[in-house]
């Protein structure tokens, strides 16, 4: 069997996942339980030696190792961040700054919402710092940081980071240049998810005032859309892994992973089949010629109309009312003919334009003059309606959930299946504490030796269903944090609902029942080593085990003990 490592908790690495303002709250109250807890006389979060990041975690990630490096307190690092999870709202100040007349800081970068929320995250939450801020990492316990993005070159995650390969193996960036990016960029290239934003481009929209060297290198650099981390590897643990591949590099005694993903998905609804009467029984053919028919009616009113008022006027014009408004009407009536034949000459030629570009921008991708052979105009409103929407659902739940739970479990796989990671991992799962989550995984390893309820030793404080040990006092604050959307703010409805205050209190119940069920693990596994260790490290990893189990039972009793206001 894998012996547990030589100094348990010594050399931590911690992932934070992608997941929105749930991401950077949830991982905020984790780190928050990590620096209560004491281990060996100072907060077990200073044995954290290095942090990986993807999307919403990225934006805790950033702040926190930015802070760091400035000399700021874990309790100020928390209230800034807390203050401006709950103030800023990414969406609604992104979308003002795209307004014509809004203020662009950065006139160089292309005018979308990804950099528009790139300046906001500058002003708001990174103050304009740049990576260089990490070439050494003085004033801080980290030794590497990294932030993940996803290029759609080779398709591979593409790192800003201190230590290492900054970008990838196919497009490496010199450290000058990688210094002077935009904390605020790496922010935005982190978080740009699918389907929510554009790409952000690499290196054009990374150029600023001062960042001399990537600006005058930038014509030989191979140009990149980079997008969210989480398309890649949404839990950051990929370049953790390779971190520890790198020569001479010393392996990590624990490595935590906090993450907000959900395992679980919707199943997929097949389009309710409706009567197949009325207009849903038409096919565009007909409806197109249904169209033209009424266009060439109207038409031809309008000209009956103009003829009739014309040989009126010709005939029988005066200086009477009714001739005036026949003129009138008459005038109109040309010059709504004449709008009406322009409008609709400038439509066809419009419409023709587009499905020519359209046709050429797409041609690589799909085959279209396979496509055009197709007969739609001849199938009723009625199968199209179930033919486009049950593909675009199906396309809809293939990239949200379908390809991310994939690539979620083969990342897990790697951490999960090496033998070398045994006793050196921990899932910090915001489902965890969910009476769905936790009922499943006790009625799926009832029967594990394995599973921490079962192992020899267990407290029996930790044995039972979920009533007995987590108990109703947390279950409607889980519930509100694993129920909240992949969202860039909070509504007044999240605010009073308490939604941010119960995302960290998650993530600080969740880490310590993370810990716990680790300890157990590693403390009374049958022959994993634990009792070789010196026993004063057995004696600090007692004392750490009585803080967890302390603040446990506090969890299940008051979950918000740790909230600032309760202190």
């Amino acid at each position: 069997m894998t012996a547990v490592p030589d100094h348990p908790f010594k050399r931590i690495a911690l992932c934070c996942s992608g997941g929105g303002y749930r991401a950077a709250s949830f991982h905020l109250g984790a780190m928050a339980y990590l620096h209560r807890l004491r281990f060996q006389g100072r907060p077990l979060l200073e044995n954290v030696k290095s942090l990986s990041t993807v999307s919403g975690g990225t934006i805790t990630g950033v702040v926190y190792a930015l802070k760091c490096r400035q000399g700021h307190t874990f309790p100020e690092i928390y209230s800034f961040l807390v203050e401006k999870l709950s103030s800023v709202d990414l969406v609604r100040e992104g979308l003002n700054k795209l307004n014509v007349h809004s203020e662009w800081e950065n006139p160089g970068k292309r005018r979308n919402l990804i950099n528009a929320f790139s300046e906001i995250y500058d002003r708001e939450f990174t103050g304009g710092e740049t990576f260089d801020i990490f070439e050494n990492m003085d004033n801080t316990h980290l030794e590497e940081v990294m932030f993940n993005s996803t290029e759609f070159s080779s398709g591979l995650i593409f790192r800003f980071q201190n230590d290492g390969r900054f970008g990838n193996y196919y497009n490496p960036v010199r450290r000058d240049l990688g210094g002077e990016v935009k904390l605020a960029d790496i922010i935005a290239a982190s978080s740009c998810f699918t389907g929510g934003f554009e790409p952000i481009e690499w290196p054009q929209d990374f150029i600023h005032s001062e960042s001399v060297e990537l600006k005058e290198a930038a014509p030989l650099l191979s140009s990149l859309g980079l997008m969210d981390g989480g398309i890649y590897d949404n839990q950051g643990i990929d370049s953790i892994l390779l971190s520890e591949e790198r020569t001479g590099a010393e392996a990590f005694d624990l490595i935590l992973v906090s993450d907000v993903t959900s395992p679980y998905m919707k199943p997929f609804l097949f389009l309710e089949k409706k009567p197949e009467t009325g207009w849903r029984n038409w096919t565009p053919g007909f409806l197109k010629a249904r169209l033209r028919q009424i266009y060439q009616w109207f038409n031809w009113f309008l000209i009956v109309s103009l003829v009739c008022i014309s040989a009126y006027l010709i005939f029988y014009f005066s200086n009477d009312l009714l001739s005036g408004i026949l003129l009138a009407t008459g005038i109109f009536l040309l010059c709504f003919k004449i709008i009406l034949t322009f409008a609709r000459k400038k439509l066809e030629k419009g419409l023709k334009s587009s499905v020519r570009y359209i046709r050429k921008a797409l041609s690589d991708d799909l085959p279209l003059d396979g496509l055009a052979s197709l007969k739609f105009s001849r199938i009723p409103f009625h199968h199209l309606e179930a033919l486009l929407l049950d593909r675009i659902n199906s396309l809809v739940s293939l990239v949200g959930e379908v390809f991310l739970k994939t690539v979620r479990r083969l990342v897990y796989g790697r951490l999960y299946d090496s033998d070398q990671h045994l006793f050196r991992r921990a899932a910090n799962l915001i489902q965890a504490l969910t009476r769905r989550d936790f009922e499943s995984n006790r009625n799926r390893n009832l029967n594990d030796p394995a599973f921490f309820q079962n192992i020899p030793g267990c407290d029996p404080r930790l044995i039972g269903d979920y009533d007995q040990v987590v108990g109703n006092r947390l279950e409607s604050i889980v519930d509100t944090a694993a129920t909240f959307g992949t969202n860039l703010w909070f509504t007044e409805t999240d605010k009073m609902q308490n939604v941010l205050p119960n995302l960290i209190i998650s993530g600080q119940a969740t880490m310590c029942f993370t810990l716990l069920k680790y300890l157990v693990e590693l403390r009374h596994t049958p022959n994993n080593g634990y009792r070789n260790l010196p026993p004063h490290l057995q004696q600090d990893i007692e004392d750490l085990w009585q803080q967890c189990i302390a603040d446990w039972q506090q969890f299940k009793t008051s979950p918000e003990f740790m909230m600032p206001a309760n202190n």
